[in-house]
């Protein structure tokens, strides 16, 4: 794709991202009828100074329901696009994301014991769990001075496995909070509200700068021999850039759960379209991993209220075994 064919692409991606959530904030148990929607995002902006039809009986519905979930939607679907895509040209694996390296299912399981145990620190526990396996798998997989980014792959996978069975055993222990640990297992936005958006926010905003490090994402897929004869020290880049994309990976987890797959297809999808440079994936990755989860979102409510999780992992599942049985 040329330098004009980027820019097409960008400007139909920022528009779709406007429809989508606009259409989100019609989609629901009330439906919303567009005009309405737009007079309210007018209003709030200040393009017009008249609340007109009936808008004041979907004020609430719109600013403290619709409006907080529908952004912070966007903002976990680009943090998990973008560490899709890092994760991926980092460890040169094409099934390299959150949760295949273990680290969506420790922030899961952190949250599931401070559940069990009545800790009221859900959030802070679902982060840590998240940052310490990757420091296991991390372990796991470091061999020498270096790691092996299959070995990383397969620490990631054997280590969530155990993570799971681990949240299994709590569902038996405690089935009076079967329902609190669903949440964290399955990945939903029921909670979603202005208090958490704050997060995701600044979350979404650090997965941005990623785009600031393109040349090096291109330079360690070239593989290691070729990146440290240019002058860069591979292990401590990948280091970074693998903490980096796992803590605000943990971030959203601890405010929506498990969501697997945006971080798989989307990447692999957007390559077909802008090409294999980070330089243009990773913004993509941003724009479209949010897009994803947005639809999936409105599908969830549409149908009622399932959870999000689920919906992806049947979406996402076929479509990469499309791409499996097509290379």
């Amino acid at each position: 794709m040329d330098r004009k064919g980027y820019i097409f692409f960008i400007t139909v991606s920022l528009f779709l991202v406007f429809f989508s959530m606009c259409l989100s904030l019609a989609v629901g148990e009330v439906r919303i009828p567009l005009p309405e929607v737009a007079r309210m995002l007018l209003y709030k902006i200040g393009l017009t100074s008249s609340m007109t039809g009936a808008f004041g009986v979907y004020d609430t519905i719109l600013l403290f329901v619709r409006l907080p979930r529908t952004l912070m939607v966007f903002f976990v679907g680009s943090v998990l696009g973008v560490t899709g895509a890092v994760y991926q040209g980092l460890l040169l694996n094409p099934l390299a994301e959150s949760y295949t390296l273990g680290v969506a299912s420790g922030a899961a399981l952190g949250a599931t014991i401070a559940i069990a145990f009545n800790v009221n620190l859900v959030r802070p526990f679902a982060f840590l769990g998240g940052i310490l396996t990757l420091l296991g798998v991390w372990s796991l997989s470091h061999r020498s001075r270096s790691v092996d980014p299959t070995r990383l792959i397969l620490s990631g996978v054997v280590v969530g496995s155990i993570l799971q069975a681990l949240m299994m055993l709590l569902q038996t222990l405690f089935p009076e909070k079967l329902g609190a640990f669903f949440f964290w297992i399955m990945g939903s936005f029921g909670s979603a509200s202005w208090k958490w958006l704050p997060g995701c926010l600044i979350a979404s905003c650090i997965a941005l700068l990623f785009t600031l490090l393109h040349r090096e994402l291109d330079l360690i897929s070239l593989g290691e021999g070729k990146a440290e004869t240019l002058g860069m020290s591979i292990v401590r880049m990948r280091w970074v850039l693998l903490c980096t994309a796992s803590l605000i990976t943990s971030v959203v987890v601890s405010y929506c759960g498990v969501i697997g797959f945006v971080g798989l297809i989307v990447p692999h999808l957007l390559r077909m379209l802008v090409g294999h440079s980070h330089s243009r994936l990773l913004f993509a990755s941003w724009m479209g991993g949010g897009l994803m989860l947005l639809w999936a979102d409105m599908a969830a409510r549409a149908i009622g209220s399932l959870p999000v999780g689920v919906l992806t992992a049947l979406v996402g599942g076929p479509i990469f075994c499309l791409f499996l049985w097509r290379s």
